[in-house]
């Protein structure tokens, strides 16, 4: 096994303490153990092995879910008052305790934004006595009998439903025949009848293609990688459109997500003439890169060429230059995605739900001003 590679393709979303202590108490109620009133706070404590404020923090959350009525202070022992139907709904909702996350990417490499979504998702599919696991399968790119490798997959004992992240057309049609309660995170397919929960980057797309042009530029590039997903092929449609109706031009630079690849990219890109002025970035962890060889290569920004990212991510805060960048609400998101799932748990049938969370433009230094002459 190579160092600090995960020893197993399928790994619990991490919870916090008070999380855990949460979804412990919240199982009780909904199985009735405790009948009127829960022990005291000091034999809670002594049996989830946390501490007060943990616990404290823990009941907070079940208080504001209704499922519980604050007892006053001293640790008294509070109230249960939580409904009948909500009982029955949860109870129902744990015949399958597992929503499993379908990546082609393993999650230790998933950062930032990504994974405040799925701590979100966890946390809100906790509170219906729901736990979130996250299953990597690199082959999903490029399934050659995507039949017989999904059906293999979904057969994991007590699962009770899916979500489909960075996943291709050919994964969501096969979901959307199987009648698997199914979320998709991030853009579907137009004829693909999922629910799912997505940032608005098409529209992203189109107001950096606007940005670009307001500053005077000309050729413009969306810079993603080879294997991308469904909502990545909107998002460069959307920019080239909005560029060409600006008066401007704009290409489409696919890399095969390696630091080499995306160099050699650049270069044909910079070997052009004229060279394009204006990159927008569709994944956060190659901004810096495409900063730094820009520079190398004589093409420094802001000075020289202008540089938006597609996403955010908490590292952008800090930096010098100050990233120009798509802002948006990963737990917006995440309560977006796991409220979908228990309508799709709930429902006999699948409906094609969605959440879309608008992203809001935070100007920086990288965006420039005039395009250079």
């Amino acid at each position: 096994m190579k160092k600090n590679q995960p020893p197993v393709d399928s790994m619990p979303i991490r919870l916090t303490l008070a999380s855990q202590a949460a979804n412990c108490i919240r199982r009780g109620l909904l199985s009735d153990r405790w009948r009127g009133v829960l022990p005291a706070e000091t034999e809670l404590c002594r049996e989830l092995g946390v501490s007060r404020g943990t616990l404290r923090n823990a009941l907070a959350a079940l208080f504001e879910e209704g499922l519980l009525l604050a007892g006053g202070r001293g640790g008294r022992r509070h109230s249960i008052v939580a409904p009948v139907g909500r009982r029955r709904r949860a109870l129902h909702v744990l015949a399958g305790k597992l929503v499993r996350v379908l990546s082609p990417h393993p999650l230790f490499i998933v950062t930032g934004h990504t994974l405040i979504i799925f701590q979100t998702l966890s946390e809100t599919l906790g509170r219906a006595g729901l736990s979130l696991e996250f299953d990597h399968h690199p082959g999903l790119r490029n399934l050659r009998l995507p039949d017989r490798t999904l059906r293999k997959i979904t057969s994991q004992p007590n699962t009770a439903g899916w979500v489909l992240y960075r996943s291709t057309e050919a994964v969501q049609q096969w979901f959307a025949r199987s009648r698997i309660p199914t979320v998709v995170l991030g853009g579907v397919s137009p004829d693909t009848a999922l629910p799912h929960a997505e940032f608005n980057l098409v529209a992203a797309g189109r107001h950096a293609a606007g940005i670009f042009a307001a500053r005077g530029h000309r050729r413009m590039v969306f810079l993603t990688v080879e294997q991308a997903a469904v909502g990545d092929h909107a998002i460069a449609g959307a920019f080239v459109a909005a560029a060409a109706a600006a008066g401007a031009s704009a290409e489409v630079a696919l890399f095969d997500d390696t630091l080499s690849g995306l160099c050699h990219v650049l270069d044909g890109l910079l070997a052009k003439r004229p060279a394009p002025t204006a990159y927008l970035v569709a994944f956060a962890n190659h901004v810096y890169a495409t900063i730094g060889h820009l520079a190398r290569r004589g093409y420094p920004v802001p000075k020289a060429t202008a540089v938006i990212s597609c996403r955010d991510t908490t590292l952008f805060a800090g930096s010098i230059p100050a990233i120009a960048r798509y802002q948006m609400s990963a737990e917006q998101l995440g309560r977006g995605a796991a409220r979908l799932m228990l309508q799709s748990l709930d429902s006999a049938t699948q409906t094609a739900g969605k959440v879309i969370v608008m992203p809001e433009f935070v100007d920086g230094e990288t965006a420039g001003g005039q395009a250079p002459g």
